[in-house]
């Protein structure tokens, strides 16, 4: 995100990042709590006013922490504009939203099975459920005729203890096994009820013996089939909030059991009663709470909910229409499945922390009312005697608000007017739904239009084991301590390369030494480059005017450079991260370090005149002073401190103008042939180490080149390729000379080189050598198939044909170079 508003602002965008936080009700909570615990104090002991209180102390510390942590890396945030969404216009757009959704009848309260929470004792949503593959007893019930006939039915269950809340046995209408059973009556195990059984589409046949116990206050599917058959009784809560068993349906020997002491108990019940048909190991998916990790109880409970599938139609034809673009475009098909299966999002919590639900209840006529404020009477009976709902809201439910409500709506604000729609939302894809799909669905409803344009979705950094890392599992670094022990640019950019922004990826040790190893490179090539300029040297306020027969290396780089500003341009506007920092990477270390200052270090010490030194110069300077602001959204600390040191114009690099690729031209002819050059000169370097030459040492060389132009360039820049390559002459082979013997030969495209080579070295020399040809002659064989291919020729463009049977030659050529180097005598064949 940093990136994004650095780089906009650079280029003289107005630009907003507006900080804030958000009240975290249900996991501050818990937080609170276990601090307390800790102390031997019990939170749900305390009163509401001492929890609060205990809550804000909180709030305070870790506030002050996460402000300190968005400062340490260099956030360009707007710290003037700080909002919580537990302020006081945070509330007021809170309530004013529950007012308008409940009037819309699009907020309502009722009973449904939710996830509950037996822990923190509270109902959580379906995002915030874990799934674990976990093992269990799948025990066979036999429930027997209730009318006392030999048999029953067999039902398999893995939770034994709810037997006390069933209502019916279900089978699935077109199961011939159990037709005969349905409409007939069986007892409950462990209990003296009985209850029928009932045919339902909703039954899996294949699952158990096909047939269902119906326990409607305890799973989803159970609820459903109950409410599809109104005759069934309802039957009462047999788990409380502690979930444990309760209730007159429960025997009063199993009350009090939480659910593992009663399902084992239950269990050895039905064995001692001889109504267990057998028992099978099995493994089944169970949704444990993210926050306390206790398993989750699917209970019947009045909850309030809100009707999202009524707002989802905008989002998805804004998403389909591109109107809000996400980025990586792979999870439209996961946004798109998700908006199409929405559930009603139920936005209550029984818990202290977070929003009041704006409800209040009339204790004389039982009326209910929505409202900004507390009513002086009930609007329906004029009673004064009004009760408050206890529960308070979803944090979510503030949240989803933040893109208008931050710039202060229901105001209308400056800020709102100026900014809203906003351009961009960067964020993890895991809160996905928690938190994007419902931002976008309140900006459509209460303004009418997107919350954003774009949604940039980035990966999640893992730990060496590869989990994810988060605060909740406890293996996510302090970024304070990051930055402390590795500097602020350091972090910034091992969290951009090498691993891929959108992918996950680890973050760690060898990541960082790989920035800190970059920026090192970065201070050394100012460190040299102000070794080399005069005091008297200025800003370059445009690119150097090249003098007629310049250097090619100087052409070269400054068309390297206007590619890579190009292409870093389209790279940061696709919300390519990674290659757009990958692009400066290699940019900065080989193109200007690794290979113009090397190439230009004579003409910078003036050893070619003072015209050449001059350009030289410029150019350099140029070139770095641009990259520098280029680098600055990644790096901030680092490049605004060099760029200071170097010539520059203005007062801070934040707000310098961002460069523009057309300052320089691409040079398609200097990047080719100064490719030549390096790759020769890259040919005998790598020849010199096979034949294991000391570095220091200056051997002879020649070179046959592939044709006319290759000749030329080489001859034209033979002094740099000399020097480079550190050779002591470089000797010109006509194509139909024989290659002097005992030589040590390295094939390029558009070249041959060859140095001295030693006795010893010649077997390896001519192994490597088949190894190469073996290479080639299978990319040779796939490329003449493929140009077999009728059905390639007839769908591929023609360019691309041509391409293909360019390649083909280019291989075949060099196949008959490398079996003319393997029929040379070697040096014991040349010395007979």
């Amino acid at each position: 995100m940093d990136i994004l508003v650095r780089w906009h602002r650079m280029r003289g965008e107005p630009t907003l990042w507006l900080p804030g936080i958000d009240h975290a009700g249900l996991s501050t909570q818990v937080q609170v709590r276990r601090r307390l615990a800790k102390q031997g104090i019990r939170l749900e002991a305390l009163p509401r006013e001492e929890i609060l209180a205990h809550i804000e102390r909180w709030r305070e510390e870790h506030e002050a922490r996460i402000r300190a942590q968005l400062k340490a890396p260099g956030f360009s945030i707007d710290w003037a504009r700080w909002r919580y969404t537990m302020d006081p216009a945070s509330v007021r757009a809170t309530k004013q939203v529950f007012v308008r959704l409940y009037e819309e009848g699009l907020i309502y309260r009722g009973e449904r099975i939710v996830n509950w929470d037996p822990v923190l004792r509270t109902a959580v949503s379906d995002l915030e459920v874990v799934h674990r593959e976990e093992d269990a007893e799948l025990i066979y019930v036999r429930y027997e005729w209730a009318d006392g006939k030999p048999g029953g039915i067999v039902v398999a269950t893995v939770r034994p203890e709810t037997i006390f809340g069933d209502v019916a046995v279900a089978v699935h209408p077109d199961d011939e096994r159990h037709r005969d059973a349905v409409g007939r009556s069986v007892r409950v195990p462990l209990t003296d009820r009985t209850v029928p059984v009932i045919a339902d589409v909703g039954v899996d046949p294949a699952f158990g013996n096909g047939a269902l116990k119906v326990t409607p206050r305890h799973d989803l599917l159970d609820y459903e089939i109950s409410r599809r058959h109104p005759e069934l009784p309802v039957p009462p809560t047999i788990l409380d909030a502690d979930a444990r068993l309760t209730g007159d349906w429960v025997p009063e020997l199993y009350r009090g059991m939480d659910r593992k002491k009663g399902r084992e108990a239950s269990a050895n019940a039905l064995r001692e009663a001889g109504l267990v048909e057998r028992v099978e190991r099995t493994r089944h998916s169970v949704g444990h709470s993210e926050r306390s990790d206790a398993v989750i109880e699917p209970l019947l409970s009045t909850q309030w909910f809100v009707r999202t599938p009524a707002l989802a139609p905008p989002v998805v034809a804004a998403v389909r229409s591109g109107e809000i673009r996400i980025h990586p475009a792979r999870w439209e098909l996961t946004f798109f499945r998700w908006m199409e299966g929405l559930q009603d999002w139920c936005i209550s919590r029984q818990v202290t922390w977070g929003h009041l639900i704006p409800v209040y209840y009339c204790d004389a006529c039982h009326a209910e009312t929505a409202a900004m404020e507390r009513p002086a009477h009930c609007p329906k009976c004029r009673s004064v005697r009004l009760t408050a709902d206890p529960d308070v809201l979803d944090t979510w439910f503030t949240s989803w608000l933040w893109p208008f409500a931050s710039l202060g709506w229901p105001e209308e604000t400056a800020d709102l007017r100026g900014y809203y729609p906003t351009s961009v939302l960067v964020t993890g894809r895991d809160i996905m739904f928690f938190w994007v799909a419902r931002m976008m669905m309140a900006g459509y409803h209460f303004l009418g239009a997107r919350p954003f344009s774009d949604v940039y979705f980035t990966g999640m950094l893992r730990d060496e084991r590869g989990q994810k890392m988060s605060k909740h599992l406890g293996n996510s670094p302090d970024p304070l301590d990051v930055v402390r022990e590795r500097g602020a640019d350091a972090v910034r950019f091992a969290l951009v390369f090498p691993n891929p922004v959108d992918q996950d990826g680890p973050f760690g040790g060898p990541t960082l030494d790989g920035a800190r190893n970059f920026l090192t490179k970065l201070w050394n090539v100012v460190r040299f480059t102000l070794g080399h300029l005069p005091e008297e040297m200025e800003s370059p306020r445009r690119v150097p005017a090249l003098p007629p027969g310049a250097a090619l290396e100087h052409r070269w780089i400054l068309s390297r450079w206007a590619r890579t500003a190009r292409e870093l341009d389209e790279a940061l506007a696709a919300f390519e991260f990674t290659k757009a920092a990958t692009l400066l990477y290699q940019f900065v270390w080989h193109d200007l370090a690794d290979r113009y200052v090397e190439v230009a270090k004579e003409a910078l010490q003036g050893q070619r005149g003072e015209t050449e030194a001059r350009t030289a110069r410029e150019v350099l300077l140029f070139v770095l002073e641009r990259t520098l602001r280029q680098l600055h959204p990644m790096v901030p600390h680092v490049t605004e401190e060099l760029w200071h040191a170097l010539p520059h114009e203005g007062e801070v690099l934040t707000i310098a103008p961002w460069p523009r690729p057309s300052e320089a031209s691409e040079d398609a002819e200097a990047e080719l042939t100064m490719g030549i050059v390096l790759e020769s000169i890259r040919a005998l370097r790598n020849l010199k180490a096979e034949q294991k030459l000391p570095g220091t040492e200056a051997p002879s060389a020649w070179v046959r080149p592939s044709g006319a132009e290759s000749r030329a360039v080489l001859e034209a820049q033979r002094p740099t390729i000399l020097r480079i390559a550190r050779v002591a002459n470089l000797t010109f082979l006509a194509p139909e000379t024989a290659v002097p013997p005992a030589l040590a030969a390295s094939v390029t495209p558009f070249a041959e080189f060859f140095v001295p080579q030693p006795a010893e070295a010649a077997a390896a020399e001519a192994e490597a050598l088949v190894r190469e040809r073996e290479k080639l002659a299978g990319l040779l064989e796939k490329t003449r198939a493929r140009l077999a291919d009728a059905g390639f020729l007839a769908r591929a463009p023609a360019e691309v044909v041509r391409e293909t049977e360019a390649k083909a030659r280019e291989l075949a050529e060099r196949i008959g170079r490398l079996d003319e180097h393997l029929r040379r005598p070697g040096p014991s064949e040349a010395m007979i």
